[in-house]
């Protein structure tokens, strides 16, 4: 399973670091901290770094770390040549351009470089130049507690990035210790690396009710999301922090260990046996919402308005008197994506009837007789579902929308049942990725989407249209999907 992996990765770099147990602290001045991150960088797969008053070397030393200040062009290259190992510890720490005195700065705000020295080949396919290598949380364990890291930074294809830092902003650097004083300490929530857009429509009225509740009791939020996520995140949420991560493992550990936070949630996505459970009901008890989890009428939170291009041209297909129809056929996953041969026989079959189709995402072939509105950001797709009459597509971000809204939609399932995930493989989860509300789903037996043939997406399409089969805007339960509600079971081809 998926998250069988990710314990794997786990267990991989607490493997490397029990082989590579050499620490080294490498302090600097604002002017060269730019300097010493390109050196380091170069050096090893895993850095923190700390911006402080000038550090306690003693209680560093204490704790096993090699203690390299940084001051002057000096100090830099005699860092250099540390790190290519040609000169000793106590070479460097004699050397009068590499030290600086702690009586005579210790009122100074300095910068902290921690890292553990890598061992190329400590574990079979890990070098020493690895990202996978990296264990965040142990380094952070070693550093003394008295220094809390403000920010962690991966390092990946020569360039260091903050491991998280706020949306829209540079990356922050607090002096962690002063920087929270008399307050009470922020919660995190950590978004999975597993989700994409489509959960994060699920998450959205959890995220939104979570944030409001902690608001009242006082809590700073902040929510801690791989980048395409976080910048969904903040077009939507307010008064919470939103910060982007890496796509890492290392992120869940240093968030979840980290002193920073009072309380750390990571939201769950797979479930390894029965009973199953839809995926709102696993965000909204990490979130510590009692079941069932209400949400609200299906009106929107604040979404920008679609562009005056598009809002012309659904104007003039309304005047007309055309059922406007929104389809999304592509993903980047082919196991999800309906073929070209059944998506060009549907869309014929649509044109003949006379309705109007929108294409709403990017396809590999051509859409003929479609409008193509594939080229909007995502948070400009809310306004664009929210004024059609229905959609059809397969499970991704544009059904989730449709069922956040209370938009008429069917689902043409591939790779994955409503209930189940990767069916007859082993990475089998017990988890109900079906839209919130207003679904009938087209299920293949073989999860084979291929075998889901066009006059029937096409004939349920104008039974909805049509009126003979009318969609509900409450909750779709699991238990609605156990028992085949709005569900159709496709024998093949």
């Amino acid at each position: 399973m998926a998250d069988e992996a990710f314990r794997q990765q786990v267990k991989n770099r607490r493997d490397y670091l029990r082989a590579s147990r050499s620490k080294i602290l490498v302090w600097t001045a604002a002017e060269r901290e730019e300097d010493v991150m390109r050196l380091l960088s170069e050096k090893t797969p895993d850095l923190a770094a700390i911006r402080l008053r000038m550090p306690d070397l003693a209680l560093f030393r204490a704790g096993g770390f090699t203690v390299l200040p940084v001051r002057d062009r000096n100090g830099l290259e005699a860092l250099a040549r540390y790190l290519q190992g040609e000169r000793g510890r106590a070479e460097i720490e004699s050397d009068s351009g590499a030290c600086l005195s702690a009586a005579a700065d210790s009122d100074g705000i300095v910068t902290a470089f921690v890292f553990h020295a890598p061992k190329t080949g400590a574990v079979t396919g890990m070098g020493a130049g690895s990202e996978a290598g990296a264990d965040y949380a142990h380094l952070i364990g070693d550093i003394p507690k008295q220094y809390e890291p403000a920010e962690l930074y991966v390092y990946r294809d020569r360039f260091c990035f903050p491991f998280y830092f706020r949306e829209a902003e540079s990356a922050e650097k607090l002096d962690v210790g002063t920087a929270v004083r008399g307050k009470p300490k922020p919660k995190a929530v950590i978004a999975d690396w597993f989700l994409g857009y489509g959960d994060g429509v699920i998450l959205l009225p959890l995220l939104r009710k979570f944030i409001d509740k902690q608001a009242r009791l006082g809590h700073e939020v902040h929510l801690i999301a791989k980048e395409k996520l976080a910048w969904f995140f903040g077009t939507f949420l307010q008064g919470c922090r939103i910060y982007r991560s890496p796509e890492s493992p290392a992120v869940y550990e240093a968030v979840l260990r980290s002193s920073l936070y009072r309380k750390a949630v990571l939201l769950p996505v797979s479930v390894s046996s029965p009973p199953t459970r839809h995926i709102s009901g696993l965000f909204g008890a990490a979130l510590g919402f009692k079941r069932p989890y209400a949400l609200p009428e299906p009106v929107p939170v604040f979404y920008p308005p679609l562009p005056a291009e598009q809002a012309e041209e659904l104007a003039g297909l309304r005047a007309a008197g055309c059922k406007v129809v929104g389809i999304q056929f592509h993903t980047g996953d082919a196991k999800r994506s309906w073929p070209e041969a059944r998506a060009g026989r549907f869309i014929a079959l649509c044109r003949e009837r006379g309705l109007a189709l929108v294409n709403l995402t990017p396809l590999p072939y051509p859409a003929e007789g479609c409008s193509d509105w594939s080229r909007l950001p995502v948070e400009r797709l809310f306004a664009a579902i929210g004024e059609l009459d229905a959609v059809v597509g397969i499970d991704s971000v544009c059904g989730h929308m449709a069922g956040f809204l209370g938009v008429a939609h069917i689902t043409l399932w591939g790779r994955s049942f409503p209930h189940l995930q990767f069916p007859f493989t082993s990475d089998e989860s017990h988890v109900s990725f079906r839209t919130l509300r207003a679904n009938y789903s087209l299920v293949p037996r073989s999860a084979d989407i291929a075998d889901i043939p066009a006059e029937l997406a096409f004939a349920r399409l104008t039974d909805i249209l049509e009126g003979r089969l009318p969609l509900g805007k409450e909750l779709h339960t699991v238990e609605d999907t156990l028992e085949g509600q709005g569900i159709e079971w496709v024998s093949g081809r």
